[in-house]
């Protein structure tokens, strides 16, 4: 089974009926969590993707931010966020993206992006490669850490802060610069090698699958914060699991699994 054609339609289509919702909305603050918010074109474009994709793999699972979960009879799980970064949306910010990724027996085999705002689409599928716009991307690691950017995404939870600000001070101390979007959109510069490295330590499964599946498939390494790679197993009873990424190119990870693990015990 290839999923690059179906998800690069998926999300171009998903991407265009993001743009036609009006900007600068009103955005409900969930009840679970302060730090995410919605708006209706969350949970319509959420409507959307599941019916495409349950006409054409109507056995299988789903895991949507916004509705819950469905479970199938078949292996494969479908892992969906609507639209990623929604406060960045709700606030007029292009930085925002829709995200579909698939699991097959709980492991990563196909994922896509949409930033509906700069018009990309990245998909990727194990083994056949990683894609923006149809062109296959390819992460080279070239020069130091010092000369590379990296992002780190921070939600704001007030007995945290101290911890995230350290993070921020180890990493700060060897790079060229911080960027913070606190979307998919970081990750995707990661993938096309604009960004060194993101880190976030409060994600979902939502947040992961789509962006760990291109993020390899483009040469780089989706991790967790101290360096293993994500636990997806029994994948529809995650979504209240926090999953903290490091994502980077292959010559930084290393440093960057280190320096974290410094700085997170000061």
């Amino acid at each position: 089974m290839t999923y690059l054609s179906f998800l690069e339609s998926l999300l171009d289509e998903a991407g265009k009926m993001a743009m036609t919702f009006p900007r600068q909305v009103p955005a409900r603050i969930k009840d679970a969590d302060a730090n995410q918010v919605v708006t209706q074109a969350d949970l319509a474009i959420g409507e959307w993707i599941r019916r495409r994709i349950r006409e054409r793999f109507p056995s299988d699972s789903l895991i949507d931010e916004e509705s819950g979960t469905v479970r199938g009879t078949s292996p494969v799980t479908w892992i969906i966020d609507p639209i990623d970064g929604t406060a960045n949306f709700a606030a007029g910010s292009p930085l925002f993206g829709v995200m579909v990724g698939v699991l097959e027996d709980d492991r990563p085999v196909a994922g896509g992006v949409a930033l509906p705002a700069l018009s990309e689409t990245y998909v990727a599928e194990k083994g056949h490669g990683a894609y923006r716009n149809g062109i296959r991307l390819e992460i080279k690691t070239e020069g130091e850490l010092s000369q590379q950017l990296i992002a780190y995404g921070i939600d704001i939870y007030p007995a945290e802060i101290a911890y995230d600000c350290r993070m921020l001070t180890g990493i700060a101390s060897c790079c060229r610069g911080i960027r913070m979007s606190n979307s998919v959109f970081d990750c995707m510069m990661v993938a096309t090698g604009a960004y060194g490295a993101f880190v976030h330590r409060h994600n979902r499964i939502w947040d992961c699958v789509a962006p760990h599946m291109i993020i390899e498939e483009a040469g780089g390494i989706f991790s967790t914060i101290d360096g293993h790679g994500p636990d997806y197993s029994d994948s529809l009873s995650k979504s209240l699991d926090v999953f903290p990424v490091l994502t980077a190119g292959p010559g930084f990870h290393e440093t960057l699994v280190n320096m974290l693990r410094t700085h997170s015990f000061e």
